[in-house]
């Protein structure tokens, strides 16, 4: 008999144009907002501009806080926390990919706290599925406008935060972590650059891959997780091609959150952690792009543990034959895949070299419930073909 639990608070609003009701909902849950992004770049500040604008003429305060950048450690939260707390702030929003979500997140869940005692928060929330601590203090409400097709974390209950004390990239998880609405308008990803427009679709890809053939299966995850991987095959490599084409945004932004939601309910597998911690020890490489390398790796050692979740993935990239034909031709697929949009796939070719991972190798001396710590090593080395 099937058992499962899902759980997916999120309030959604989707489609080109969707951002026009951005001041309305915000004003649902406060007056004064702090929005929280990266430093904004030409190409994008008419779209930030828009929705300062819609705040404004629904009657909120904005204070912005762009100080967000890749891999954010503690230091910004704490910066973003206190201007949120001089500015009484009462209701946050996230506009970015991300980063700036993930951000928003802990701001949102610390502005009531007196101190945030980081070593207790990445001790205490760090699992998604096991019981889950109370949080110190009551959360000011949090809605996200992602600006990227690939993290899915405006569907989340994680925040990725990089603790300097450590040199690590850490995963903090908790149910209040899930915005409470979340706005996702194509319009605002189509002055996504090529490069990023291709990492973050594998991010969304790798995501839904993770949860299909993870230790928490259900109906509900593996058909999301299907069509999630499926708009991803199907529409990457012509966005990447064509960044203005608004139906392939669509289509793209909709894997996204279909692939947030498998994740969130159906958990990581082995490439998150080796991409995180290869993103902690060369932080000037992104996310999407440190999964991009150590997957096809990945994927030729573990899929004779899956045969049929993995031969169901490659069907995808049009692999025929055998079950045992189709799952073990996967991770050739996926080289394919990724020279088609562009990235990399293994670490030699973006500069990793042996030393560096003997250098990080003890960093992967951990087990996983589907990948030992052997096999994380044997994965990291495998990678520099």
């Amino acid at each position: 008999m099937t058992q499962f639990q899902h759980f997916q608070p999120t309030k959604l609003a989707f489609g080109p144009g969707e951002i026009q009701r951005i001041g309305q909902l915000v004003a649902q849950y406060g007056q004064r907002c702090l929005v929280v992004s990266e430093p904004i770049f030409e190409a994008v500040r008419p779209a930030y501009d828009r929705i300062f604008s819609l705040l404004a003429a629904s009657g909120v305060e904005v204070t912005h806080f762009d100080g967000v950048v890749p891999n954010p450690p503690t230091t910004v939260v704490e910066q973003g926390r206190q201007l949120a707390v001089s500015e009484h702030c009462d209701v946050i929003l996230a506009v970015g990919g991300g980063s700036s979500i993930d951000t928003a997140k802990v701001i949102s869940a610390t502005i009531n706290t007196k101190h945030i005692d980081w070593s207790h928060w990445f001790s205490t929330y760090d699992s998604p599925f096991s019981d889950i601590a109370a949080l110190p203090a009551p959360v000011v409400p949090m809605l996200a406008v992602p600006t990227t097709s690939g993290t899915g974390s405006q569907v989340t209950q994680a925040a990725v935060i990089t603790d300097p004390v450590q040199k690590a990239k850490l995963t903090l998880f908790h149910p209040e972590f899930f915005p409470k609405e979340a706005v996702i308008d194509p319009e605002l990803m189509l002055t996504l650059p090529p490069r990023m427009t291709a990492m973050t679709g594998f991010d969304a890809f790798s995501h839904a891959f993770e949860s299909f053939t993870g230790t928490r299966p259900s109906p509900f995850v593996d058909q999301l997780a299907l069509q999630a991987m499926k708009l991803v095959v199907e529409n990457l490599p012509r966005v990447v091609a064509d960044g203005s084409n608004l139906e392939g945004r669509c289509q793209l932004a909709i894997a996204d959150t279909l692939g947030g939601i498998s994740l969130a309910n159906g958990g990581a597998g082995a490439p998150h952690p080796l991409g995180e911690i290869l993103g902690s020890h060369k932080t000037n490489l992104p996310h999407g792009l440190t999964l991009a390398v150590v997957y096809p790796a990945y994927v030729k050692q573990q899929w004779r543990k899956q045969p049929e979740r993995y031969a169901q993935v490659a069907e995808l990239f049009g692999a025929v034959g055998s079950t045992v034909d189709k799952a073990s031709s996967l991770a050739r697929y996926l080289v394919q895949f990724l020279e088609r949009i562009g990235l990399e796939s293994n670490l030699t070719q973006i500069g990793v070299t042996k030393d560096d991972v003997l250098y990080l190798e003890p960093a992967f001396c951990f087990d996983l419930p589907l990948t030992s710590r052997q096999e994380m090593k044997s994965i990291l080395h495998e990678s520099l073909v």
